[in-house]
């Protein structure tokens, strides 16, 4: 945990000044810096990128007790009391909405480990996740980080699939392929376009079977 009351107070005031840019910004330019932040928490070694998982938090030594239930979770990431998250790519979504938009509890942040349910049901999130992201969107990312095993698995269209497959043959490190969907969702204004991943057209996925299509 930080210790230093000026780096804190410092690190505090830089993040309200993205919660200010964040509350101005349209929806798409909100969806662009949510994701921009996530590939900042993975280049910063905060987020680790884990298939199967939401958003689940890793808390730092110093901490002898969880936080209370109305603590903000955006706070406790700020100063490092969650050191580190385990996240999928919605979790990574979920974590750096939260990040630029301080509407999450601790408590809040623990449901987020049941993530997929809310979104289903149609949850409003504290953080507005899906207020900014389509459901449409929101699947399409989770099943293209997850290869079609994740949550959404059935309501993905079956002419996907090879796309899919392609994908994430091209990038099986979690880590890389997570940088490469939210590099998608910045490049393009904040939609998720996977016509535009960079996926080979030569490779198939029935030639990867040994199959010709």
């Amino acid at each position: 945990m930080i210790t230093s009351a000026t780096k804190l107070a410092k690190i505090l005031a830089s993040v309200e000044e993205k919660n200010k840019e964040f509350k101005k910004s349209t929806k798409p330019q909100q969806r662009v810096l949510v994701a921009q932040d996530v590939l900042a928490q993975i280049k910063a070694k905060r987020y680790v990128a884990e298939p199967g998982e939401w958003a689940y938090p890793f808390y730092s030594e110093a901490m002898r007790a969880l936080p209370a239930s109305n603590e903000s979770a955006q706070k406790l990431f700020a100063n490092q009391s969650i050191k580190t998250c385990h996240v999928c790519a919605l979790g990574g979504l979920f974590m750096s909405c939260t990040n630029l938009n301080n509407n999450t509890t601790f408590t809040e942040l623990e449901d987020a480990l049941c993530l997929g349910h809310s979104l289903d049901g149609g949850e409003k999130l504290s953080n507005g996740l899906n207020r900014i992201f389509t459901k449409k969107q929101l699947i399409l990312i989770e099943s293209y980080f997850e290869n079609e095993e994740g949550f959404f698995r059935s309501e993905i269209a079956t002419k996907m699939t090879d796309h899919i497959n392609l994908f994430n043959n091209k990038y099986p490190n979690p880590q890389t392929r997570l940088k490469e969907i939210m590099n998608n969702i910045v490049e393009n204004n904040g939609t998720f376009v996977p016509s535009k991943l960079k996926v080979s057209k030569e490779l198939s996925y029935f030639k990867l079977l040994g199959k010709e299509v």
